[in-house]
């Protein structure tokens, strides 16, 4: 769940969309957490579902007066959208318990996401990613407590003295110190400077829906909506309006350019590339009507873990999980089931590509060594991806143009 949503979810709260009784879709489940620790008799829970364009689809409050883990909940959310779940237990100010990025699949029949298991709240769950030097940084601030992360390694950090901008000391070591300025920051820990910081992806990038004959697109940046039409032809640009909510969809509507864009939270397959995307777009202008899609297809291969359930036509073999992930800055990762492996991909408007994967050197038997090189040839061979009616993913390839690859999410 982001960071601006979720911090202001459970501050405030934001406006959510009118719903009839009975419109909307019911989320129920349990929150627990694992260490023997009891909940103070004036504990309470907040909950809030995500959605695309930083929307709020739902959320739920609740004091637990005196009750203890498991706590049912129940929720009601916009329904044929798809979310993400974040969920906070409080005592008094501050933040004792906290669960992220619980997917909420789109539907509209009751849901139930079962036993959901929080962890500790440390301000690390809102915090700032920085980039220091080619270190990974993370830096957040909560509840009056600072940490930082570097390496792997927590430093409990305390607000010094400092003539502009934010200071920050660890504190059970002052050679290790946070300077933060507006989106940049100076790191020395336990006495090496680490260079200038810089914040890593400070602002979401831009939506864009397009479609053909005729070639339109649709771009949806902070603070605008810049719109092309008839293959260039027609320019046209608007304020960005408030997004409205929809059962499936999400709306824009511009009136003072006779615009109306709305976003579907389904599938949607480029006519032209076959590349899906997450999200069908119709483009009303004026009396027209244009399709596309919508959204970046990246979106479809980040997040979980993909476990593979077919390699070049073979089941992977009994016990050992062979597993691909996509992650940040075009980085594939995964397991063939013996060793794990590490590389980049390349995703254009024309297909997929994965770059060379340097792998562990472990040995196992046989069986498991003709399933690593068999997953590792399915990967070079990548062309391009789709995802099938039940949601596997599959990645394409080789001179047949057919699946080399097959996997699913639990």
């Amino acid at each position: 769940m982001s960071r601006f949503l979720m911090t202001s979810a459970l501050a405030t709260g934001l406006a959510l969309p009118a719903m009839a009784q009975g419109e909307g879709r019911e989320v129920s489940g349990e929150l627990t957490y694992l260490p023997r620790i009891a909940l103070p008799d004036d504990a309470s829970v907040t909950l809030a579902v995500e959605g695309a364009f930083g929307t709020l689809l739902g959320e739920a409050r609740f004091d637990t007066g005196g009750a203890q883990v498991p706590l049912p909940f129940s929720l009601e959310v916009v329904p044929g959208l798809n979310g993400t779940l974040g969920a906070l237990i409080r005592v008094e100010d501050s933040a004792w318990w906290i669960a992220q990025d619980v997917a909420v699949p789109a539907g509209a029949d009751p849901l139930d996401l079962g036993m959901i298991t929080l962890e500790q709240f440390s301000p690390l769950a809102f915090a700032t990613a920085f980039d220091c030097g080619g270190t990974a940084v993370a830096f957040g601030i909560a509840d009056d407590k600072a940490v930082l992360r570097v390496g792997g390694q927590d430093y409990e950090m305390q607000q010094a003295i400092a003539a502009s901008g934010a200071r920050y000391v660890a504190v059970d070591d002052e050679s290790t110190e946070f300077w933060s300025k507006g989106d940049s920051a100076m790191l020395t820990v336990e006495g090496q400077d680490m260079g200038e910081c810089t914040v890593v992806d400070p602002t979401p990038a831009a939506y864009r829906a397009r479609g053909n004959e005729p070639g339109w697109s649709a771009t949806i940046g902070e603070a605008s909506v810049e719109i092309d039409a008839d293959y260039g032809a027609l320019a046209l640009s608007a304020d960005r309006p408030d997004v409205q909510l929809e059962p499936g969809a999400y709306v824009f509507d511009m009136p003072e350019i006779a615009a109306r864009l709305t976003v579907e939270d389904r599938l949607c397959k480029d006519l032209s590339t076959g590349m899906p995307h997450p999200h069908h777009a119709t483009l009303m202008l004026e009396d027209r009507e244009l399709k596309g899609c919508g959204g970046d297809p990246a979106s479809l291969l980040t997040g979980a873990e993909w476990t593979l359930t077919d390699i070049g036509g073979e089941t992977p073999v009994e016990g050992a999980e062979a597993v691909l992930g996509f992650g940040p800055q075009d980085r594939a990762y995964g397991s063939t089931g013996c060793n794990r492996f590490m590389g980049g991909y390349t995703l254009t408007g024309e297909g997929l590509s994965m770059g060379q994967m340097g792998v562990t050197m472990m040995a196992c038997p046989d069986p498991l060594m003709a399933q690593e090189r068999a997953v590792l040839d399915a990967l070079a061979a990548v062309m391009r991806f789709d995802i099938d009616e039940s949601g596997a993913l599959l990645l394409i390839g080789g001179p047949e143009d057919a699946p080399l690859l097959t996997a699913r999410r639990d």
